[in-house]
């Protein structure tokens, strides 16, 4: 049984498809993302948030979307090993691979007001309103799709009518717990959903699956006449979040930083621009206190 459990480990596979004559750099790669992983990590365990993760992870160290699509390969090669040889490792369903688009120039994608609107009326027409509720909710906190999923009932609680999601450190991307607030609307989402949740342990979103929730969006996105816009992903939905608090000018970087759970400053600096007047202002202190002396 150990023996069996041995074979599907990440490391073998990787083993394996070195001694086939597996290319050099491509080999290191995939040795970074088993680290990232977990040397433990069976190939059967594998899921999209797993591949979510990887990605985010890659992009709070600066790496380039063609960078981070040279080691998704990697893990794309690791999988369909697996894949192609199911009568040993029985793979349930390949993850899905979050390539990234090349020509991207570091702006960071974000619904329009009107396009939030559009979402609204074409889920409502096709009656799809847990998936609209859902994607209002990722848009309203800044989750990323992984974590909304692995939301129990445990993990929210009620102070004083405002609700806090506290994510542990076992859901989130860097391994770092954190807190969100829900607005109103997130709220009134959650408060309807808790009505089903019987058991503490029952995840909130328990009729939600990411494959599913994937492929609505992209069903959407056509239907918006967005196809060609490799940017309007789901992870979207985190960005406008971000950028409408940074657009206030009434949340202070650090802050939308933590509320999203972003480690590095790099990745917290990609909204900097955003902010109306905000240097300006410092600059402002700067020039009265000089004035002054």
């Amino acid at each position: 049984m150990q023996q069996t459990k041995n074979v599907k480990l990440l490391t073998e596979i990787h083993r394996k498809l070195t001694l086939k004559g597996w290319e050099k750099l491509q080999s290191k790669r995939a040795e970074k993302i088993i680290d990232m992983l977990g040397k433990g990590m069976l190939v059967t365990e594998v899921n999209d948030t797993h591949i979510e993760n990887l990605v985010d992870t890659l992009e709070d160290r600066g790496f380039a979307p063609a960078t981070i699509n040279r080691y998704m390969s990697s893990i794309s090669k690791m999988l369909r090993y697996a894949n192609q040889r199911q009568s040993i490792y029985h793979l349930d369903r390949m993850p899905h691979i979050q390539w990234q688009d090349e020509s991207n120039n570091g702006r960071e994608r974000y619904l329009e007001p009107i396009e939030e609107k559009e979402m609204i009326k074409l889920l409502t027409e096709w009656n799809m309103v847990d998936y609209l509720e859902f994607y209002l909710f990722l848009m309203d906190t800044g989750m990323r799709l992984g974590e909304a999923l692995s939301i129990k009932k445990l993990m929210i609680h009620n102070v004083d009518g405002h609700y806090v999601v506290n994510l542990p450190k076992e859901v989130t991307k860097n391994n770092m717990p954190r807190g969100v607030p829900l607005t109103e609307r997130a709220k009134l989402i959650v408060e309807k959903l808790l009505k089903k949740a019987v058991g503490r342990n029952d995840l909130v979103f328990s009729h939600l699956r990411y494959w599913t929730c994937e492929n609505t969006w992209r069903r959407l996105r056509k239907a918006m006449n967005l196809q060609d816009d490799k940017e309007f992903v789901i992870h979207c939905l985190r960005h406008t979040c971000a950028t409408r608090m940074a657009q206030s000018g009434k949340v202070e970087l650090h802050f939308i930083g933590q509320m999203l759970g972003h480690k590095s400053w790099k990745m917290i600096s990609r909204y900097s621009h955003l902010i109306p007047n905000n240097l300006r202002d410092a600059v402002n202190v700067l020039n009265t206190f000089n004035k002054a002396s």
